[in-house]
């Protein structure tokens, strides 16, 4: 299953991805939604099985993210938005991002709340929630830089250096296709808390120009 540039348990790129655990109320935290985030999908926050869990890099929009008649992000919907960084602290994005779900469900935007107060439904498709997400659309946070493909020209040339670092690292995975995520390449052996170090490592280590 594959998340929208937000994940399973968002990790590094995922991370960033810190947005895809709170986005689709995932579990974990990897960065939340994660951040940088390869972020997996499912319930982002142990599916080690067998199960095609995804992980996904954090672009710079989200599901809820405004966008024109053509369907890419309205010109002006970055203004004002926090803008998060490659280094930015659990604590940072899980403020920015915790302040975004909070405000969808003050204005009525369905929530998981088994699954957290910040947890939100992303099968809620209502007018209310689609009101809701134009009203808090100046919340959302904004990717880090580097992890976007319209803000970083080495991209495509950095996630490669993710994924070599990932399994040089013990976390055995395959990138897909369009660079937008990886699965898994077999059963891994690793625990959660032990893949959001690789990821978060590989992340600052791939895409923050250190192969470049």
């Amino acid at each position: 299953m594959s998340h929208p540039h937000l994940p399973h348990r968002a990790l590094g790129v995922a991370a960033a991805v810190v947005c895809a655990v709170l986005l689709t109320g995932c579990g974990g935290s990897a960065g939340g939604t994660g951040a940088a985030s390869g972020k997996r999908s499912g319930t982002q926050s142990g599916q080690q099985s067998g199960e095609q869990d995804v992980a996904s890099v954090a672009t710079g929009t989200s599901s809820a993210a405004p966008r024109s008649s053509s369907g890419t992000p309205a010109a002006d919907s970055e203004q004002g938005r926090p803008q998060l960084r490659l280094d930015s602290s659990d604590a940072e994005r899980d403020r920015y991002w915790n302040a975004y779900a909070t405000c969808l469900k003050d204005h009525g935007h369905k929530m998981l709340l088994e699954r957290g107060p910040y947890s939100i439904d992303q099968q809620d498709n209502s007018p209310t929630a689609k009101a809701a997400q134009k009203t808090c659309a100046g919340k959302l946070p904004l990717q880090p830089r580097e992890l976007r493909r319209d803000s970083n020209p080495h991209y495509d040339d950095d996630y490669r250096a993710y994924i070599k670092c990932l399994n040089s690292h013990g976390l055995k995975v395959v990138a897909l296709a369009d660079n937008s995520g990886w699965t898994y390449d077999g059963q891994t052996t690793m625990s959660d808390t032990e893949q959001t170090k690789v990821d978060k490592n590989c992340t600052m280590e791939a895409f923050g120009g250190k192969n470049r």
